[in-house]
């Protein structure tokens, strides 16, 4: 490097402050040639890097010396202790959430498949349109096409009450809603929605169901 640059590189140094990483290296005598004397013609006229400094220089001191008691060990098996369940049951519900998404999309599978087939003609106003239940019996769907109101009635029924509370997102063409699966006694989990007549959508297959 030329001397002119290094010549500069030493007036900015005594106007910007030194990062914790800068100052850990030099407390630790890691800096190279250059940025100790960067450093060091920063420290001469900067009382708040020095201050920093010696604060980082005591820290290590501190830790050095310090001995982890049986007392200490105790308390971090304590913190351990009692985050364990809480993980279990972050990755037990993340586990269910992907099971349910699974499902979710073989019912996608389900309901798209005929429904882009032509229109079938004949169903009346109270009739059951359209069906699923998974393999496993896990999840059921029906739609209902409401006599009085003309509305399009969709149900989901699991018995699978870990899925109380998951959330799924439901868009029927320019209809959307977000439905809750709550839990019906003890006999499982069930949702409901209904379409108005005047939001039904003419394409049945424009449809996304997602748990969220």
């Amino acid at each position: 490097m030329e001397p002119k640059n290094i010549e500069q590189l030493l007036k900015n140094a005594k106007f910007k402050h030194l990062s914790e990483e800068t100052l850990v290296s030099y407390r630790d005598s890691q800096l190279d040639e250059l940025g100790l004397a960067l450093a060091d013609a920063h420290l001469e006229l900067c009382v708040i890097c020095e201050q920093r400094l010696d604060f980082l220089k005591e820290e290590a001191e501190a830790l050095q010396s310090y001995e982890v008691t049986e007392e200490d060990r105790v308390s971090i098996r304590e913190i351990v202790r009692k985050l364990e369940p809480q993980t279990k049951a972050t990755d037990y519900i993340q586990t269910e959430i992907q099971r349910l998404r699974s499902h979710i999309e073989n019912l996608l599978v389900a309901w798209i498949t005929p429904f882009s087939q032509p229109v079938r003609r004949g169903a009346s106003h109270g009739d059951v349109i359209w069906r699923y239940q998974s393999k496993d019996g896990l999840l059921r769907a029906w739609a209902v096409l409401e006599q009085k109101s003309a509305s399009l009635i969709v149900h989901f029924s699991s018995p699978e009450l870990a899925w109380e509370g998951a959330r799924i997102r439901f868009r029927l063409g320019p209809f959307s809603k977000e439905v809750t699966l709550q839990r019906e006694e003890d006999s499982g989990v069930a949702a409901r929605i209904e379409i108005p007549a005047r939001q039904r959508a003419r394409n049945m297959a424009d449809i996304s169901i997602e748990v969220v």
